[in-house]
């Protein structure tokens, strides 16, 4: 099974895929942040610069995620992966109207990728400028992330009800480091039960 995580820019996305991978005992891909990336995407995305490059980018980055993602993808396996094409699509908001036909092109890379299901992390812009403080990145200017998070949240909202298997969960008052935040993202998802790893008391 194959669950994609998506939503805005800090949203904690990353956070969730990593945690919900390693709960499953699966593994999961994620997109990466600024290390993993091309230095040029990150001063492009900044600058408003090369739209359909970016977009692109982003496409084969999660194409080769999914396709990996394919091999491990057994039965009774639940495996997460950061992106899916709702996630090109909620972007192309972000760009001039004159590039939107060119951006649509792109979307065609995630066609064949379906996951069974699509996590829409959607939250309050108080919550997302929480997280974004407290987390302090340099590369990040916290007024134009909490701005293009308005703009790409309310995309996500617009068109979850278009994607088959879509769920949207609000994550206001969800920490995802905690079992009850995984287990309620677990809950609204639907998704399997995971399997414990057994923990005994083995004191003399």
């Amino acid at each position: 099974m194959r669950v994609a995580i998506v939503g805005g820019p800090g949203v904690g996305k990353s956070t969730l895929v990593r945690q919900l991978g390693d709960l499953y005992r699966n593994g999961s891909y994620g997109e990466g942040e600024q290390g993993v990336w091309d230095p040029r995407v990150l001063a492009d995305i900044a600058a408003g610069r090369n739209p359909v490059g970016v977009t692109e980018y982003f496409a084969r980055l999660y194409d080769a995620n999914y396709r990996h993602a394919a091999t491990h993808d057994e039965p009774g396996a639940v495996v997460l992966i950061e992106g899916a094409r709702i996630t090109l699509e909620a972007h192309i908001a972000e760009y001039p109207v004159e590039v939107h036909e060119a951006l649509h092109g792109v979307l065609a890379i995630g066609d064949a990728w379906a996951p069974d299901c699509t996590v829409v992390l959607t939250s309050s812009t108080d919550t997302i400028e929480q997280h974004i403080r407290r987390r302090g990145r340099p590369h990040e200017a916290v007024e134009r992330m909490i701005e293009r998070f308005r703009l790409i949240d309310g995309e996500f909202r617009r068109l979850v009800a278009s994607y088959p298997g879509a769920v949207q969960v609000d994550r206001d008052g969800m920490e995802f480091h905690t079992r009850e935040g995984l287990l309620a993202v677990i809950e609204a998802a639907g998704l399997p039960a995971f399997r414990e790893i057994p923990y005994e008391d083995r004191q003399e």
